[in-house]
């Protein structure tokens, strides 16, 4: 399964999602096709970071859809604290560790037919003291697969 640009967590790049899907997991609220995904991060607190900016752009099939959380997409390096995901909605908290470095996350995504919009928070511990990232997610269909 493709990655699903949902978010990008400055040079981290933690992309989540599931390794199996759960047999009563709904299928997301999203029509199959091309979509268009934008990503905007910002660093939280005195860390002065500029905003990071990320589009980019994937065909989502009926298939893939069909695997409920699973389209999601989570990083062998990701922990799922907890998931809730209806037709409409997935929230659901992760722990990454990233070269020796812990991120918790938590992220809640809304789904409606063609557009899909979102935002996570993730905070860890690096070297300079706590960061924290928000990270706002919004994706669009533009048509049939290329």
């Amino acid at each position: 399964m493709a990655i699903r640009p949902l978010i990008c967590i400055a040079s981290l790049a933690l992309i989540f999602g599931l390794s199996g899907a759960q047999a009563a997991d709904p299928r997301p609220d999203l029509n199959p096709g091309q979509w268009t995904f934008e990503n905007v991060s910002r660093m939280e607190g005195s860390a002065a970071f500029p905003e990071q900016r990320n589009t980019s752009s994937e065909c989502i099939t009926e298939e893939d859809l069909g695997k409920g959380r699973e389209f999601l997409g989570v990083e062998e390096n990701c922990e799922i604290r907890s998931m809730d995901m209806t037709a409409s909605r997935a929230r659901y908290e992760l722990l990454c560790t990233q070269e020796g470095m812990e991120v918790e996350m938590q992220a809640e995504m809304h789904f409606s037919g063609d557009t899909l919009e979102g935002q996570a928070t993730a905070t860890m511990q690096t070297p300079i003291g706590p960061m924290r990232m928000r990270t706002e997610i919004n994706g669009h269909r533009t048509g049939p697969c290329d």
